[in-house]
């Protein structure tokens, strides 16, 4: 997967799929802690995936809740009470009063739960003009709770009639927020526009609900804290390729004067506040958390944790104020389920918690009991496949991850994991061109008006990584894709924009974290290249060849370096992983599918598809184009 680098970061978004079977490990204990019950953690999941997860971890039992859902062991509470999934990329929680809010980015909405039984009271849906106002970050006061939205705009929630009931318009693409000095104080980040962000923040007067101030700072400003006498903001600037980091800065802002009375060159891109001293982590820190006096803008210690342990990737930092024991929340690679750690005052770790939902990203401390009870229904299963009969992915970065290879795994049950994974909406990957997956549909998909199928990807705008798919029609009814293959053109086969037949060989690299050298049937050659995200083998661990080839449909060249960015342009209609699942010209007609010679196959009806990707490119920061699939649709069920 490549793609603009900060959708990546923990700017924006995170753009792939969890692990379908999480695996907890408790190194000792949970210990209690000031009179807590437990907390939640909300996990992020990854961005058009609808796989965020609320997980409960019960500090009496040292476990988090768990269940058996349709893809297997679940720690999402949320959907074990609730019968449904929380929606498409959570990106933060909040305890007020009695009751969980969830601000649900993708899909929207702001979903309201009982924090005792996790129960969803309300969902408010927030939208303009039809689209998402994507939700960002929430914070409350006086009986009300603030959101701000990515499309500009702040909401307040009326927590005793739980509906939004005031909107106010502030900077492009908020997204921080705090409550001081009756005033609420909105980071503007611009970050849809990385290149040209935003560099003010908005205050607020909570009794007029009205912006009477934008405060200028630096560019790119996302997180925003208080303590209570002053506002604290961190400004990102624009990420550095070269560097492969950002140059933050911290800024002090004075409540009274709503002034910038101090800026600090610390490398911060997270932190949280307790007494005097906010501890916090950068994001090429390699895992470091530091502490800083916010007194003197002095780091008095430049590394935390004492006790050796290391935090791959920290994505969020939450200090328990009466006894500042501190919690990090570990992506660990940003697409397999992540972890909890708890650190004690003097940075020793107490105990890690790991496998409770892809990019935890909000701690939140309960005092009171517990019940969760299992919602009764069937289990949801997505999509209307039930057979992998192979899963072939070439290279990648995201390969031995999606699905997870385990030791003593081979094809047959890495299909298996494929086929659990599409099951319940996660996602595969098929690694760099060539690769692919062959799956069978559990009823025939007829040929109708429109579109037939729909397959499911992780594009978004600028982020198109096209796969090209084959159908078949099981004509000798023996359950097996043995009967001919036909390809689906799209908009580029048929203006003859692809390379039909071209072939791939990639050889195994030396070391495990080695580059996997390819060459091309035309002679050009190039790399699967090992990048800094993602430390497990690219080669599929269960192949046992030294090399292995692939020959697909190769589709042109769609990435462009354009302010500095790199850009994947989505091509017309026809492929896998090129527009957002949700957009027009991203399912697919049984028409389209040609004989050899480029005339119609004339299918009545398919039974099996074939997916493979169809791209050599790489945008040399973050890798290989690599075709992702999440689910696989028959738009025809019930129809004649």
């Amino acid at each position: 997967m490549t793609g603009y680098l900060s959708k990546i970061m923990p700017l924006l978004l995170i753009t792939l799929a969890c692990d379908p079977e999480p695996v907890l490990i408790d190194e000792s204990q949970v210990i209690a802690d000031a009179g807590h019950t437990g907390v939640y953690v909300l996990s992020e999941g990854l961005f058009n995936q609808n796989n965020s997860t609320l997980s409960w971890i019960d500090f009496s039992s040292g476990q988090p809740d768990s269940w058996n859902s349709a893809a297997g062991r679940s720690f999402d509470v949320f959907e074990k009470v609730n019968g449904r999934r929380s929606g498409d990329t959570a990106n933060d929680l909040l305890l007020y009063g009695s009751r969980l809010y969830i601000a649900v980015s993708e899909s929207g909405t702001i979903e309201i739960l009982d924090a005792s039984t996790c129960r969803s009271l309300r969902q408010i849906t927030l939208n303009r003009n039809g689209n998402s106002s994507q939700p960002r970050r929430m914070t409350a006061s006086g009986g009300f709770v603030y959101v701000c939205c990515f499309d500009g705009t702040v909401t307040r929630i009326d927590t005793l009639t739980m509906m939004a009931d005031a909107t106010v318009r502030v900077g492009r693409n908020p997204d921080g927020i705090c409550c001081a000095a009756g005033k609420l104080y909105v980071s503007n980040s611009g970050g849809l526009d990385p290149q040209h962000p935003d560099n003010t923040v908005s205050v607020i007067d909570l009794n007029t609900f009205t912006e009477t101030r934008r405060i200028t700072v630096r560019s790119n400003p996302g997180n925003i804290y208080t303590d209570g006498t002053g506002v604290y903001v961190v400004s990102r600037g624009i990420f550095d390729y070269g560097t492969m980091d950002y140059d933050s800065r911290l800024h002090r802002i004075d409540t009274q004067t709503d002034e910038v009375t101090a800026t600090f060159d610390i490398p911060i891109l997270n932190m949280d506040i307790a007494d005097g001293q906010a501890w916090f982590y950068g994001y090429g820190a390699g895992g470091t958390i530091q502490v800083l006096d916010l007194n003197t803008g002095k780091v008095t210690d430049s590394d935390f944790i004492t006790d050796g342990t290391r935090v791959m990737c920290p994505y969020s930092i939450k200090v328990e104020p009466a006894t500042h024991k501190v919690y990090v929340c570990d992506a660990l690679d940003y697409v397999t389920p992540g972890s909890l750690l708890c650190f004690s005052p003097d940075g020793r770790l107490l105990y890690r918690v790991q496998g409770i939902g892809i990019n935890p990203n909000t701690v939140a401390f309960w005092d009171g009991s517990v019940t969760l009870t299992q919602y009764q229904g069937e289990p949801e299963i997505i999509g209307h496949i039930d057979r992998v009969f192979e899963y072939m992915p070439a290279p990648g970065q995201f390969v031995n991850l999606l699905p997870r290879y385990e030791p003593g795994d081979n094809a047959r049950t890495m299909a298996d994991k494929c086929l659990k994974a599409l099951q319940s909406g996660n996602m595969i990957t098929l690694g760099a061109f060539g690769g692919y997956i062959t799956a069978g549909f559990n009823t025939p998909v007829s040929n109708g008006d429109g579109p037939d199928f729909r397959i499911d990807g992780n594009a978004y705008k600028g982020n198109a990584e096209p796969g090209v798919v084959w159908v078949s029609t099981d004509f000798n009814a023996n359950g097996l894709p043995d009967d001919p293959w036909y390809e689906i053109w799209g908009s580029e086969q048929r203006e003859g924009r692809s390379t039909p037949g071209y072939t791939a060989t990639y050889s195994r690299p030396a070391t495990d974290n080695g580059d996997s050298p390819w060459i091309g049937s035309d002679g050009r050659t190039g790399s699967v290249m090992h990048n800094q995200f993602h430390s497990q083998p690219y080669f599929p661990q269960w192949y046992d060849s030294e090399s292995v080839s692939f020959t697909a449909t190769l589709l042109p060249d769609n990435i462009t370096y354009t302010d500095g960015i790199y850009v994947m342009s989505a091509f017309g209609y026809g492929y896998v992983d090129n527009r957002p699942n949700s957009a027009e010209n991203s399912a697919f007609d049984i028409d389209w599918a040609v004989k050899p010679d480029g005339t119609p196959a004339g299918l009545s009806s398919i039974d099996f598809i074939k997916i493979q990707n169809g791209m050599t490119g790489c945008n040399g920061t973050t890798g290989e184009q690599s075709t992702e699939v999440s689910a696989i649709y028959n738009l025809n069920i019930g129809t004649e």
